[in-house]
This record gives C-alpha cells, structure tokens and sequence, in this order.
C-alpha cells in the first residue's frame, strides 16, 4: 500500500496521546498557548529543539523533567520512531495551530490536497484521496481537543511583519523550491501566517506599573514584499488573517513590521475590522530612533544638520515625512524631499512642504522625483517601499551619511566596497535592556535584510518591534499611533523608552558595528571639499 503524504495517521495519534499524559502530570501555567507547548513535545519526541535563551528557559523539558522523569515508559513507545517521521509530527502539529484558533480545519485541509500535496496526490484514485482527507480530519480532532486547553488568551503583545524576498521564505519552506510552478502562486495565496512565540523577563523598572515580564507573538505574513505590493486582495486578506489570529491569541496590543503600516492605511484598514485591541504602526520610535542615529552619528564626524543640505527618499511616506517634520523642529536649513512620479505623492510632496515651513519659517525645502537630486545632501535618509536597491554609489555626494530605514533595503551593501567614504546606517536598531532574558519558541527566520538573531545575541530590535515592546510593558490596551508618524508621538514614546531602559544601538548596517576607520575616512573627505585639511 503505498504512504499517504505527511506522518502515518497512528504515529501522530501516539505522540498527541502521550504528550497528553505527560503534561497533565506538569504544572502548566508557563504554558500561554499552544505555542509554548510545541517545543516541549518536540523534545518528548526526542528532536533537538532549538532552544534560545537561559538555561531556565519555558521551553525547555528541563522546566518540567522532575514532573514527568517517573513516566520514561511513554517516552520509550515514541522515542523509537524514526527522526524523520518525528519531524513531520511536529511540523505537522504546529501548521495546524492556526487553522484550529481561526476554526478553518476545513480550510486548511482542502489547502493541503489541492495545493500542497497536490502532486503526490496525483497518481492516487479518488477513493484514496478521500481516505487520506479522512486521515487528515482525523489529525484536526485528535489535536484540536488537546492544543485548545493551553489556548488562555493571556498574551501582552503581537507583531506582524512579512518577508523580505522569495529567496526569505525558500529558506522557511524549504519544500517550495521545488514546487510545482503551477501550483506556487496558489500556496502563497492560501497559505498560513508563521507564529513565533516569545517571552521577555527581567526588565529592571522602578516603577511599579511598568511590567517586569512581557510575552507574545511575532506573526510573519507568508508572503514577500514584492507579492504584497503587487496584490491588494493578497495583503488585505493576509494582514487582516494576521490581525484575527493576534486577537484570538490574547494580544493586546498589535504592531506592524516592515510594510504592514504601508499595506493597511497606515493600521486603519485592520483597526476598523479588529475590535477591542489596540493597533499601533511603530513609526513613531522608528522616526525618533532616526534623531537618535543622526545625533550619534552627526558628533563622531562632526556633521551640522543645522547648516547642511538633508534629502529624504519616500518623503511622502509616513517615515519620511515624520523624520522630515522632526528635523525642521531641529532647525535644519534646507531639506530635499524626493518621492515618487504619482499625482498623489506630488500633492503629500507640497503639502509637507507647506507644514515644514509652518514649523520652520527659515527653511528651505524643495521637492523632485529624481534620486540624482540627492547627490547634493551630506545626509540622505531612505524609507521607501520599493522592494528594490534604488539609491546607487553615482547618486550621493562624497562624504555622504547615508540612514537605511527601508525593508528590504534600498541601499545594496556593495555600495560600501565602492565608495570608502560613505557611513550607511541601520536606521531601525534599538537596544533593549541587557539585563533582559529573551526567550523563544522556535529559531526565528533567517531574513536576508533583517537579521532576528540579533534579538537573542545582541538584545536589538528594529524600532517597530520596540515601540510594541514599550507599550506593553505599560500594558497599553487602545490605539496608539495609526496614520502617518507623528513627532508628538514620537517625543512621548521617547520619554516612555527611558522609562523601560530601551535605547538607541550602536551605529551599525548589514549586522555589523561601522568600523572607526571610515567615520574618520568620512570626516577628512568632508573637510577637504571645505578646503580644510589634506587626506592622505
């Protein structure tokens, strides 16, 4: 008889029967969803979770060993199986998790014959394919009554983010390489949000309404960047999808990473759907963090914003225009907004021009929808939504600083081999206390233009993800910052990051510290065009 795709149907039976037994002689309050217990029966099974974090880490079966170390007779009857099938086991058990909270089994079983094993199933008969449906409906009731008692609804927060490039989501989904090409456009529109859970203790407040000890979830869209541009049916359906299964989760307050904000009118199209949560973009930290950067940066090589010329790319963008409205509060002298060719980005173009020159009557703004009018600016800040590298070495003057807040990037690290006298900078990293332990459920994804690992090695995060943080340490419950970034927010959020000890990082790009080398190499390039000092 030959196999039906995924685990044998008495296999998965076992493992959830006796994951059963086993943690119903465990306290389980560590345990806040069916997330939590996922690693946990990975490691019953015998795989290597990879666990991040302390030794003391909730998912880890160390947590639980001495309550269960009596029954090593249930360990041995699933022990045995072999590696391979206890992998399709556990990827199994956590693919159906969401399906289960959002009450789509059937969905999701329709999703997994017609798509996803599509081509294995080809070459079986009718009848077959209705025994393996039966098969499959069976997993969905062996599971769902067991993963539903660890459901508590009892989270702090969640992010929703997307990947970067195809290239992201290959290395997630290993299986999609060599997917049938008919058949790929159909797995990304049907396709489930990846969860990862996580939880961070020991934040050292002195203020006791500030938490010590905040969990939730970080909710990636199964889609890249480029898939999500192109299809607003495909974003609106992936993104509200996301926002549903926050909720249903326990968050109280959702963020958005990368260009969720973008693709949801700035948080207004999910927080008109999805009631009795609160919604914030995280622009607001993520502008005030670019004053931090700018700061920073401005007094190792000795740039004066106030007397040199700023461009911004996307300034018609709530990040762009958020930085552009803070930097005119600074008092620039002249600031260069440079967006796209639409009517309707020429119009937002003159409009911030207008409001940039109520904030500051002194400055000098000029709009132009040609990146060569860049080339002027000593500082050049990029938040954009393209899904491409647009600014090139031949686009910016010597000596240029360049901040990168776009994702995926917008600037290629090649530029940096070409020209030694450029600084590029992250314009998204935050350093989170170091006293914090990070624990996660799961690796998180290996993106290409954001590396997540710095979360566990080095305590950073992108300035979404921290403005998310801060507001649920505070047990922030309602809307907070939707729309385009405000700088009112971004002065309040400021204050409340000092309360919690959240800070801006060291000034790096592409996961790596800018050497001293070439802030100094770009100090003397910029002091020669003055005619001040010789480079040698």
């Amino acid at each position: 008889m030959k196999k039906y795709p995924g685990s044998y149907i008495n296999n998965f039976r076992k493992v959830v029967h006796i994951s059963k037994n086993l943690l119903e002689k465990t306290n389980t309050k560590n345990f806040f969803s069916p997330y939590s217990v996922v690693p946990i029966i990975s490691q019953i099974v015998g795989l290597s979770s990879p666990l991040l974090g302390s030794g003391a880490s909730r998912y880890s079966i160390i947590s639980i060993i001495s309550q269960i170390s009596s029954e090593l007779s249930l360990f041995k009857e699933i022990y045995l199986l072999a590696p391979q099938e206890k992998r399709k086991i556990i990827d199994e058990i956590y693919d159906m998790i969401v399906p289960i909270l959002l009450g789509e089994e059937r969905d999701y079983v329709e999703f997994l014959i017609n798509v996803r094993y599509f081509q294995e199933l080809k070459k079986y008969s009718e009848k077959k394919k209705h025994e393996f449906k039966k098969i499959l409906e069976e997993k969905f009731s062996v599971l769902a009554p067991f993963i539903l008692q660890f459901h508590k609804g009892k989270g702090d927060f969640a992010h929703i983010a997307h990947y970067g490039y195809l290239e992201d989501l290959y290395r997630e989904c290993s299986f999609l390489r060599h997917f049938p090409r008919e058949l790929i456009k159909e797995w990304f529109n049907y396709s489930y949000p990846i969860v990862n859970e996580i939880t961070i203790t020991n934040f050292n407040s002195s203020n006791s309404r500030i938490k010590k000890e905040i969990k939730g979830w970080i909710i990636f869209v199964a889609n890249s960047t480029q898939q999500l541009l192109r299809e607003n049916k495909l974003r609106e359906k992936k993104t509200l999808q996301s926002a549903l299964l926050a909720k249903k989760l326990g968050a109280r307050i959702i963020a958005m990473g990368g260009l969720i904000a973008s693709f949801t009118k700035g948080g207004y199209f999910l927080s008109e759907r999805v009631k009795n949560v609160g919604f914030t973009t995280g622009h607001a930290y993520t502008i005030a963090n670019i004053m931090n950067i700018i700061d920073k940066c401005s007094e190792k090589v000795n740039l004066n914003i106030k007397k040199n010329i700023i461009a911004i790319v996307g300034a018609g963008g709530s990040i762009g225009s958020g930085c552009a409205k803070l930097l005119a509060e600074k008092g620039v002298c002249r600031i260069v907004l440079v967006d796209t060719t639409s009517l309707v980005s020429y119009k937002k173009l003159k409009n911030l021009e207008e409001e940039l020159k109520r904030i500051n009557s002194d400055i000098k703004v000029s709009s132009s929808t040609a990146l060569l009018d860049i080339k002027k600016a000593d500082l050049v800040i990029i938040a954009t939504n393209s899904p491409f590298s647009l600014v090139k070495a031949e686009h910016l003057k010597p000596g240029a600083v360049v901040i990168d807040d776009s994702f995926p990037k917008n600037v290629s690290e090649k530029i940096l081999e070409k020209r030694d006298d450029i600084i590029l900078l992250e314009g998204g990293a935050v350093q989170l206390p170091l006293s914090v332990d990070i624990q996660v459920a799961r690796s998180m994804p290996d993106l290409m233009d954001a590396p997540l690992i710095r979360l566990i090695s080095c305590k950073e995060v992108y300035g979404c993800f921290a403005e998310l943080l801060i507001l649920a340490l505070m047990n922030y419950k309602r809307n907070y910052g939707l729309g385009p970034a405000d700088p009112k927010l971004a002065k309040d959020i400021t204050g409340k990051a000092e309360m919690v000890g959240i800070s801006c990082a060291s000034l790096q790009c592409f996961d790596k510290a800018v050497e001293e080398k070439r802030f100094k190499r770009n100090y003397q390039v910029r002091k020669l065009l003055k005619g001040q000092v010789n480079i040698r």
